[in-house]
């Protein structure tokens, strides 16, 4: 059995995870620009006014922050959930034929041995089985963050990994209105929305260096319910790391 290839495989996969956490960090500590911009000029309070009647400085995202953070958190439950079922696979491939295999999970621990998912691997490896049901207890009521990844990677429950995008609060604002000068100012909203920062009577004059942070949440209804998606996934990615640690010794064990 070489220990080395079987977990390469998953290791990557984590890693893979990892990269994808990364990039909703770049994507919103602070909130990248390319999802966002800043308008400053004339404005109509109201749409049907025939003539602009003020200037107006304004946060505008390009698309809805929550859609496209979405799919990228939805790569990494995938990743993580494959790692697990790279696991599985390249074990038992490593002492007979190989099989397309599933790593069990179920919501109560005492259910998990009568799983389809856990009977499959169970014949064709009958200790790895027991270690999983005994030491991993990949189940809602024993191991809620392992389990989570299967319930989030399954499809009807899309909407737990559309996120709460709360507030966005555009910071570091420099302007000058006229002989008004505002400096090191922070104006928030609804970062899903345009919000209308500064509306003027005169021109508005803005630096370039503002930033703007956003809250990113689990939505309500959701596993992780309110929860911040960034600590919460790299939770996941660890949870899912020390799993593989465990298993890693048990084929290093069975070996010898």
């Amino acid at each position: 059995m070489n220990v080395t290839s079987i977990m390469k495989g998953p290791r990557l996969k984590v890693k893979r995870a990892n990269s994808h956490i990364d990039a909703i960090v770049g994507d919103t500590s602070p909130l990248s620009k390319n999802l966002y911009e800043i308008t400053n000029g004339p404005g109509r309070s109201v749409a049907p006014l025939k003539n602009f009647d003020g200037f107006y400085l304004t946060y505008k995202p390009k698309e809805s922050i929550s859609d496209h953070l979405s799919p990228i958190i939805g790569d990494v439950v995938n990743n993580l959930r494959e790692a697990l079922d790279y696991w599985v696979n390249g074990a038992v491939a490593a002492i007979g034929p190989k099989k397309k295999l599933y790593f069990p999970f179920t919501n109560k621990w005492e259910n998990l041995e009568s799983t389809p998912n856990y009977q499959k691997i169970h014949k064709a490896f009958p200790a790895a089985a027991e270690f999983i049901l005994n030491e991993i207890k990949p189940c809602r009521d024993t191991n809620l963050i392992l389990w989570a990844i299967t319930s989030l990677c399954n499809f009807n429950k899309h909407n737990d990994l559309l996120p709460t995008v709360s507030l966005a609060m555009v910071n570091n604002i420099n302007a000058r209105i006229g002989n008004s000068l505002i400096q090191d100012c922070s104006i928030g909203g609804n970062a899903n929305s345009p919000i209308t920062m500064i509306k003027s009577g005169t021109p508005i004059a803005i630096d370039s260096d503002f930033n703007t942070s956003v809250d990113i949440t689990f939505p309500e209804g959701a596993i992780f319910e309110n929860q911040p998606i960034i600590p919460t996934l790299r939770n996941m990615s660890i949870i899912t790391s020390q799993t593989l640690d465990l298993l890693e010794r048990f084929i290093s064990s069975d070996m010898k």
